[in-house]
């Protein structure tokens, strides 16, 4: 069956806010990647997607992503908004499938008739997200979501593509993470717009924030805010969920991100295009100039191709 003929079975469905068309959309689109760009086209021409609140969380791992998100959906989900978690897993070497682990630690969630969760494979993607992020972002958007929720694969200092994807990065950080000096680092400190010191019920908390607001001091990075919450003692996600409700009104006046966003949603659709493409390309008796040569020659014949069908 083609994606055209599968599209137009769910979207009764899509529409009438069927979560299990909603996850099969969102399969179609992961099975049908080179034609992504054409099936969101057809979804927004027939719902006009809703102007969502996108929040990315991400961290190292062992901070608490998602015992933080599971406390801050209960917020959102108690206000009566309807919430869209995605949470990137790691990928299986074997089967390329999700290991849904942080699915399972959220599962008091599922049982809330306006929250979604849906765990997506990396599939080796780097920068703790996947290339399908921004299609997956579009359809629930579609569905009609009040706020998406993103949590990155939490791989490290290089997990920046989730800046990109959201309107508003939360970098989840834990005083038992370590020696203090990671906080000096570079990159996912850059990109956080607001920073959550998880576990703060442990001895170390204050010295920890110390460091912290030591470092936001020396860079001048006085609009940056920090929050300090406990998921275990459930305390201080109020003032953050005060705090990302007043942001909302600022991203959907300023949508500073669109530009960079598009750039990097162009980057993410070549890379994973040219990705497919090697991997069943033979080396033999090829060096790398003609390989480089087949590479940008499948690209323009499927650039022309997708423009002789639009």
């Amino acid at each position: 069956m083609q994606w055209e003929e599968k599209y137009e079975q769910l979207l009764p469905k899509f529409k009438a806010q069927n979560k299990t068309a909603l996850a099969k959309m969102i399969s179609l689109l992961e099975d049908n990647y080179l034609q992504t760009w054409e099936i969101i086209s057809r979804l927004h021409s027939d719902i006009q997607p809703k102007n969502s609140y996108v929040i990315g969380v991400t961290g190292s791992p062992g901070v608490g992503k998602s015992s933080f998100i599971s406390r801050l959906v209960s917020f959102y989900s108690n206000k009566g908004q309807n919430i869209g978690i995605i949470l990137i897993d790691p990928s299986s070497p074997f089967s390329g499938g999700a290991f849904l682990g942080d699915r399972v630690r959220m599962f008091d969630l599922t049982n809330s008739s306006n929250v979604y969760i849906r765990s997506i494979a990396s599939r080796g993607a780097m920068g703790g997200v996947c290339n399908s992020i921004y299609d997956i972002i579009d359809v629930m958007k579609a569905f009609g979501f009040d706020t998406i929720i993103i949590e990155t694969v939490g791989t490290g200092q290089s997990e920046i593509d989730i800046f990109y994807a959201c309107d508003t990065t939360l970098l989840i950080l834990s005083p038992d993470s370590g020696d203090e000096i990671q906080i000096y680092k570079a990159g996912i400190m850059e990109i956080a717009d607001c920073y959550i010191v998880n576990k703060i019920d442990l001895p170390n908390s204050k010295r920890f924030l110390m460091y912290l607001e030591n470092y936001l001091d020396s860079q001048n990075k006085d609009d940056k805010k920090v929050f300090s919450v406990s998921s275990t003692e459930n305390k201080g996600f109020e003032k953050v969920y005060e705090w990302l409700e007043s942001s909302r009104k600022y991203f959907q006046i300023h949508n500073s991100k669109e530009n960079l966003r598009k750039k990097s949603r162009v980057k993410n659709y070549l890379f994973h295009l040219i990705e497919n493409f090697l991997e069943g390309y033979s080396l033999e008796d090829q060096d790398t100039d003609s390989l480089k040569k087949d590479v940008i020659a499948f690209i323009c014949e499927e650039e022309e191709e997708n423009g002789t069908q639009n």
